[in-house]
């Protein structure tokens, strides 16, 4: 599957893979090996294989030396890979002559400075020449690399260096002087500080770094409406980071309303824009040092009533969802995250849900994932990817939408006059001739047919005479194949069922090779009417039709083929159908 910036909407079935999907989307998953008649073909069959995700990561240069210079001087480069036919030279020198070991560990230290001189050129260089770098992952449960993916991370494979298999080793730190990558002179290889392990590595802390950056909100309560502080109630909070399970947002709220009022209430003012109903937010801290939200609605505000403010963990799932989201996106504005929303219209009302895909889109720095089966999320949000699931013969298979894709898809629904909901979770499409035909075949089919539509829609297309008497009607059939075939949010057409009306037998053959299908009478309208009602309404009210002035009119009509309903041997009168 191939992700892009911006939002990624994963659409599909009840148990196609969705929030499976999103698990391994944190990287943080359990293990759970796929169960099927595949990979247990039998009772006694065992899963010997693991769980596992493989990814390319993506990083822009200019975030990785952002974030180098931020971090810096807590990571370092892997000691370089050394000559060792040198080193058994020194060495030999060493005990030949009546050097002291101080001045021959000054010689290797020497000659290993050299070395990291080297690889800090060759790394620079590979920076320089690089826009940004893919990695190649393999991660097991709980954020666990196999071990290639944890050499990679020493240094991108910008050069060879010395490691061991535990990666517990050397790790030479790298400065930044007037934005000039710099390593600090040494003249000894025991050096304490230089000793480290792969979490002192530039790609180990960085891979860290971005996996806690990661939030996934799960379509569930959450409990965070208060936090306890284990600190006294005059010291100063430090933590400001959001927990990925939000455990801490009294605690983080708390602290940027005290350091920063303008981002608080810039804060409230997108809660209040997606939830009307509340005014404001406030934490409280009660005299356990324990750290409470506050959710004040319009008449708490009005009557100036802290006893009317509902305590978050009073309120619905939705609004601590909100808030959470809302404290990523205004408090990460310089940091890109990486935000997962399973099943936004699950814990919110349709008008609240579009209007938090509105509120993220105002914030295109991060990444975003949202599932969901609402079309008018999908609509809202005009992601810059989808990413269609679907489960077959045991197994998940994705299809990706992209953007050129979706945009063409919207343009033809504006053209048929077709929303996105009227089709968007069917399994298929019959076309019909109009608004009566897609009214009435489904009643037909499940109340005198007994079968049910299930996933079946039926949809009136938007003119049947562009589609099958116009000059262009080439083009249009082809815009409704389009509209449900490759890779699209649409269901497949079973086929197109119309009038036959006037059209000749020449011209209904030329339409089926099309796929069309056309009714036995002229048009459907024909098969509603009953022949012994309508004549008996029409010898019951009609008493003019047997005047003498009306006998020509039936001798031309009956020449014209006009189709008659003959009620009794003495009685034959007229009904004009489709002439």
């Amino acid at each position: 599957m191939e992700f892009s910036p911006g939002v990624n909407i994963i659409v599909g079935r009840n148990n196609a893979g969705k929030t499976s999907l999103l698990e391994v989307l944190t990287l943080d998953f359990e293990d759970h090996p796929h169960r099927s008649i595949k990979t247990l073909p039998n009772k006694s069959s065992r899963l010997e294989e693991k769980s596992r995700i493989e990814i390319i990561w993506n990083i822009e240069k200019e975030e990785l030396l952002s974030f180098m210079k931020q971090m810096s001087p807590d990571l370092g480069i892997p000691a370089p890979k050394l000559d060792e036919n040198y080193i058994e030279m020194l060495s030999l020198d060493y005990q030949n002559s009546e050097d002291s070991p101080e001045e021959y560990k000054i010689k290797y230290g020497k000659y290993l400075y050299g070395c990291l001189l080297r690889d800090l050129s060759e790394f620079k260089t590979f920076l320089e020449n690089s826009d940004s770098i893919d990695i190649s992952l393999c991660i097991y449960r709980n954020i666990n690399l196999n071990h290639t993916s944890l050499q990679k991370l020493l240094n991108f494979e910008s050069y060879s260096y010395d490691y061991n298999e535990d990666f517990n080793g050397r790790f030479y730190k790298i400065f930044f002087d007037n934005n000039e990558m710099i390593i600090e002179d040494f003249y000894h290889d025991d050096c304490e500080e230089s000793k480290g392990t792969i979490n002192e590595s530039i790609g180990k802390k960085l891979f860290d770094t971005f996996v806690s950056r990661i939030y996934k909100f799960k379509a569930e309560r959450l409990n965070i409406g208060t936090y306890k502080l284990n600190i006294q109630r005059t010291e100063v909070i430090t933590k400001s980071e959001l927990k990925p399970d939000a455990s801490n947002l009294a605690e983080v709220l708390f602290r940027l309303n005290s350091e920063n009022r303008g981002m608080f209430d810039y804060f409230t003012e997108l809660v209040s824009n997606i939830l009307p109903e509340i005014e404001s937010i406030t934490v409280a801290l009660r005299d356990n040092s324990d750290l409470e939200i506050l959710v004040w609605n319009k008449d708490s505000i009005k009557h100036r009533r802290g006893d009317l403010a509902l305590p978050l963990s009073s309120c619905g799932s939705g609004v601590s969802q909100v808030l959470a989201i809302v404290y990523i996106l205004v408090s990460s504005i310089h940091e890109p995250r990486t935000i997962i929303i399973d099943e936004p219209q699950s814990f919110l009302h349709p008008g609240a849900a579009r209007k938090l895909i509105e509120t993220i889109k105002q914030f295109p720095q991060h990444q975003y994932f949202i599932a969901t089966h609402s079309p008018e999320i999908i609509t809202a949000a005009n992601p810059s990817n989808i990413i269609k699931l679907q489960c077959e013969n045991c197994q998940t298979t994705a299809l990706r939408i992209d953007t050129k894709d979706i945009e063409s898809q919207n343009e033809i629904l504006d053209e048929l006059g077709i929303r996105l909901s009227d089709v968007f979770g069917a399994d298929n499409i019959l076309w019909v001739e109009g608004p009566t035909e897609e009214k009435c075949f489904p009643l037909i089919l499940e109340e005198l047919a007994k079968i049910p539509l299930r996933g079946l829609k039926i949809l009136s297309v938007n003119s049947t005479d562009a589609l099958l008497d116009g000059k262009h009607s080439d083009l249009v059939a082809e815009v409704y194949k389009k509209l449900t075939t490759g890779a699209s949010l649409f269901p497949p057409a079973i086929g197109f069922i119309f009038d036959r009306e006037n059209k000749t037998e020449a011209k209904i053959k030329e339409l089926e090779k099309r796929n069309f299908t056309f009714l036995n009478l002229p048009m459907y309208e024909n098969y509603l009417l009953n022949a012994e009602a309508i004549s008996a309404i029409i010898n019951q009210e009609a008493k003019w039709l047997e005047t003498p002035k009306f006998k020509n009119i039936w001798i031309l009509l009956s020449r014209k083929k006009a189709i008659y309903f003959q009620v009794s041997k003495k009685k034959t009168f007229l009904m004009i159908i489709g002439c």
